[in-house]
């Protein structure tokens, strides 16, 4: 599976910031097939990388921000593909609740995908990135989109 560009770049952010506060090797991504770091050590004060299975994170800042145990079948589906009127392609999964996400804008029928329910924006309460959408009506649920959050069994 390719990553999306941002996701390897983080990735690659994240390697930087471990080898540099082990303090073994340099702070270039390239030290990290050398034998001198140690892989399994981690550093006093480093953030924990480790999450529980089935958390959905901030693919930008690896916030936690959904957990499987959420998703909320809308007609029988939890997972959907939609167009804006830009013609932009959104693959979006859907949650009853998100633990690091917040509302942000005022919700409007406009262009809703989901007839009934009013849209507004989701963002990552660490980072400020748009991950998503909340929706209120006739059933209350989140829309996260699939390329900017990342499972735990992929991360851990």
């Amino acid at each position: 599976m390719t990553r999306p560009t941002f996701l390897r770049l983080k990735y690659s952010r994240v390697l930087r910031y471990n080898l540099f506060v082990n303090g073994k090797g340099s702070a270039r991504a390239d030290t990290a097939a050398s034998p001198t770091v140690e892989a399994t050590r981690k550093p006093r004060g480093a953030p924990a990388l480790a999450h529980a299975e089935g958390e959905w994170l901030c693919g930008f800042c690896l916030n936690r921000v959904a957990h499987d145990q959420d998703r909320f079948k809308y007609e029988g589906k939890d997972q959907f593909t939609f167009y804006n009127p830009d013609g932009m392609r959104f693959e979006i999964i859907t949650f009853t609740q998100t633990a690091g996400c917040q509302q942000t804008g005022v919700p409007t029928l406009e262009h809703t995908w989901f007839p009934g329910c009013a849209w507004s924006f989701c963002v990552c309460n660490r980072c400020g990135q748009h991950l998503g959408w909340y929706y209120s009506g006739a059933h209350d649920f989140a829309g996260l989109i699939l390329n900017r959050i990342i499972s735990s069994r992929t991360w851990n």
